[in-house]
């Protein structure tokens, strides 16, 4: 007996195995589904970690091309590939002065505030506890019989060397650890920086070959569309990390000068600390400021660590109401109470990373309108 395919069954068959296939899919990944964002993840992290030396080189030449730029406009009379390659070699000797004039600031602050603490200081202090030692077990001896001395002693003494033990045993783990990350993230520096050198002196034959592509793929309006979103995007971008390094710096450089004023010890490593970490949102101010604290409390005068306190919380104040709107606000072409809102609104809804975000997102939307709404912001001044 011969049987005739009949397509209509037949395909009612393929579309129901193959949902069922789909839905017992579905539900095994929803039921392992922290077990596949796992693996997915790692796949992500792994990936991004072999070409974090890339990243870095991206970062750090995006962050000197302005240099060379400066340099490019004041080298004449030689030809094109050499200025470029004079201007960056110029540009990188500019940043390494800046690094080791800060570098040497530091050292020379450490070295004053180390040749005011004396040995015989350190001496006095030491003996000092010794004798508070000593007193400590005299006083027990004399209040207790022999035996139940004894016997604290060795109680104490067994759990010193545990104590030992296990700081040895966690210190000797977490030199290894240490040394293993610092090696590695000095392998990618060195890597970025080799990269980042490439990247700037073949900048201009990597735009062309970047600009052929778009054009390859996209149609000549798109293309054209394209290309002067990204250098809006360039310009923004660029003008706001500039921002923050200014920004940054100026702390470094007030924060340094008012705790010099105040007699606090290691004053330019605490300034330079809290103009760096000023960049972070929330979390940032608050390393000046705890450690300006600490150290102002833990020195001879107890009370230049208020003092401490109340400057940096100044200056910190000073810096989000006037400095950052000012000079963020100036590199990207926004208003400071448009910078200001951009920040306060940014933080409400996403947090530190929207504090962070927020001001290039506005500037970038302030350009999108611009460029496709006409210019509806007065000439005269834009927000």
């Amino acid at each position: 007996m011969r049987f005739e395919k009949n397509n209509k069954y037949f395909n009612i068959c393929i579309y129901t195995i193959t949902s069922v296939i789909v839905v017992a899919l579905l539900i095994v990944c929803m039921l392992k589904l922290d077990i596949i964002l796992d693996g997915v993840f790692g796949i992500i992290r792994r990936i991004l970690s072999m070409f974090t030396p890339l990243f870095i080189g991206f970062f750090i030449a995006y962050l000197v091309d302005p240099f060379v730029d400066v340099y490019l406009g004041k080298i004449k009379y030689i030809g094109e590939s050499k200025k470029r390659a004079f201007a960056t070699l110029f540009a990188i000797i500019t940043i390494i002065c800046i690094f080791g004039l800060f570098i040497m600031m530091i050292v020379m602050n450490m070295r004053n505030v180390l040749n005011e603490t004396s040995i015989e200081n350190i001496a006095e202090t030491i003996n000092a506890y010794l004798e508070m030692f000593n007193q400590s077990v005299e006083n027990m001896v004399t209040s207790s019989n022999v035996e139940s001395v004894s016997a604290v002693i060795r109680q104490l003494l067994t759990k010193i060397y545990s104590f030992i033990d296990g700081i040895v045993n966690n210190f000797t783990q977490g030199i290894v650890d240490t040394l293993t990350a610092l090696g590695e993230s000095v392998i990618d520096i060195v890597l970025g920086i080799i990269i980042a050198v490439y990247l700037i002196l073949d900048k201009p034959k990597l735009l062309k070959i970047w600009n052929n592509i778009l054009k390859i793929i996209c149609k000549n309006k798109l293309y054209k569309e394209l290309t002067e979103i990204g250098r809006a995007i360039n310009t923004v971008m660029t003008g706001y990390i500039r921002g923050q390094i200014l920004d940054a710096l100026t702390m470094a450089i007030l924060t340094s000068i008012v705790l010099t004023i105040i007699g606090l010890d290691f004053a330019v490593i605490i300034g330079v600390v809290a103009g760096v970490f000023n960049i972070i949102p929330y979390f940032g101010p608050i390393v000046g400021l705890v450690l300006a604290g600490v150290i102002g409390a833990v020195g001879a005068e107890p009370q230049k660590g208020l003092y401490a306190i109340i400057a940096v919380l100044a200056l910190q104040q000073l810096d989000a109401w006037v400095i950052v709107p000012k000079i963020i606000g100036e590199n990207v072409k926004l208003h400071p109470i448009v910078v200001l809102l951009a920040i306060v609104v940014g933080g409400e809804l996403f947090g530190i990373w929207g504090m962070l975000a927020g001001v290039p997102v506005v500037a970038l939307i302030r350009v999108v309108i611009i460029r496709y709404f006409g210019n509806i912001f007065s000439p005269e001044y834009e927000v």
